[in-house]
């Protein structure tokens, strides 16, 4: 069983982090949503306190997320992840739709890795394998942030964090993303609602992209953070979380 935190009462809201990070992410919507609903954190597998799981994969990491809520008496709720934690929150909504009032994408999306995409995650194990994980947690961090973001205490607490990510959970995570099926599909085909928060300045999950896919959705909700790249839970707080909670109080009506 994974790692959970709970925090507040009400309607259940569960959040999922992303690559190279944990629970800890959070702690801001955390305290700012604790008052609206019980919200949820999970750490995933190798990742904080939860314990490692061999041949790592996204439908494994939501499988032991479904796992460790039905453990913990969670049964009705709106999941939300960021980027990887999009990706496991995705595969969660397939297998577990029952479960969901809706579900949401924070600089995630429903796209596969294009060929580009999987050779850069091929580089990024080369470089593990040679450098060390630490080395490219370091790396890797600070650029997920918006050029020029001032607020160094929260970059190096990302940092720190990240390095307590293991080495074969980074890769093994690494390889689950590169491996992780299309999910375009399923979002034109569901009837509940879905959620798509872009950053203006995001690289990684481009904002046309993620205005593309809530297009194809039955009931698609967006929001676009202006001054954030792909760490809006942290570089703009309170507009990530205003938004979080008004998707997940329409969800619950």
């Amino acid at each position: 069983m994974l790692f959970l935190q709970t925090s507040g009462t009400g309607p259940n809201l569960v959040l999922l982090h992303g690559f190279c990070e944990n629970s800890t992410c959070f702690n801001e919507q955390v305290f700012l949503l604790k008052d609206f609903f019980s919200v949820t954190v999970i750490d995933l597998p190798g990742v904080g306190k939860s314990p490692y799981m061999e041949n790592l994969s996204i439908e494994k990491m939501a499988d032991a997320v479904h796992h460790t809520l039905q453990e913990n008496g969670i049964q009705e709720m709106v999941m939300i992840g960021h980027s990887m934690g999009g990706y496991v929150t995705l595969s969660y909504a397939k297998k577990y739709e029952e479960t969901l009032k809706g579900f949401g994408l924070l600089h995630s999306t429903a796209n596969p890795d294009n060929e580009e995409r999987k050779l850069k995650r091929e580089q990024a194990m080369a470089v593990i394998s040679e450098k060390g994980h630490e080395h490219y947690v370091r790396q890797f961090i600070p650029p997920l942030f918006a050029p020029g973001y001032a607020n160094k205490a929260k970059l190096d607490f990302m940092v720190e964090e990240g390095l307590k990510t293991s080495r074969n959970a980074v890769l093994g995570q690494i390889l689950s993303m590169k491996q992780r099926p299309s999910s375009r599909e399923f979002i034109q085909e569901t009837n509940l609602p879905v959620f798509f928060m872009a950053g203006k300045m995001d690289a990684i999950i481009p904002e046309k992209d993620m205005i593309e896919q809530a297009a194809m959705v039955k009931q698609g909700y967006i929001n676009v953070l202006e001054n954030s790249a792909h760490m809006g839970m942290i570089e703009e707080p309170d507009a990530c979380a205003t938004a979080i909670r008004e998707f997940t109080t329409t969800c619950f009506a």
